[in-house]
């Protein structure tokens, strides 16, 4: 009994049934199961690492390209905030144009309600009176009768010749020629 206890704590097997003399391998694959986890003696050994020295860099200079880059990227900037600047302006006087827009629309309400008190027909007719104006009387009335077609005849104070007439049309007719290709 001792014996099986100690083999129980080498092995490490409780109760083994049947002959282990079949597994012929066992007792290698227990011993590579104990090898696994130990690392040899050799790779043990620190092995010193050689470190390089990095190579020195060449300065740094800086491409014309970039610092133009560089430029022209603060001038945008530059424009960019000007514009921001203006369009904020603007947009402030727009406020105050329009604030000054409704101040000038009551002031037109105001004063064309005024114009229209001082042209009412009462107030008319007393100034008129007041001046000495009368009603015409109904023999200082006159109807003309314009029941014709509507034509008109100007006559001028001098004849002109006809060569001063034909002058006159050839020129009229250049005159809208020109004015025509203009």
């Amino acid at each position: 009994m001792a014996n099986e206890t100690a083999r129980k704590k080498r092995h490490g097997t409780s109760a083994v049934y049947g002959n282990l003399a079949y597994d012929l391998d066992a007792l290698a694959r227990e011993r590579q199961f104990e090898d696994a986890g130990k690392i040899r003696e050799e790779e043990r050994q620190v092995q010193p690492v050689r470190r390089s020295r990095p190579a020195a860099q060449p300065a740094l200079r800086l491409s014309p390209m970039l610092v133009m880059g560089v430029v022209m990227l603060a001038a945008m900037v530059i424009v960019l905030l000007m514009g921001c600047v203006k369009l904020t302006k603007i947009s402030s006087s727009v406020v105050e144009m329009k604030s000054q827009l409704g101040d000038l629309q009551e002031a037109h309400v105001a004063l064309l309600t005024k114009y229209e008190t001082t042209f009412d027909l009462t107030t008319v007719k007393e100034a008129a009176e007041a001046a000495g104006m009368k009603k015409p009387s109904s023999g200082q009335i006159s109807y003309i009768d314009l029941s014709g077609p509507d034509t008109a005849v100007v006559y001028e104070a001098g004849g002109e010749s006809a060569a001063g007439k034909l002058f006159s049309s050839i020129g009229r007719g250049l005159s809208s020629v020109v004015e025509y290709f203009k």
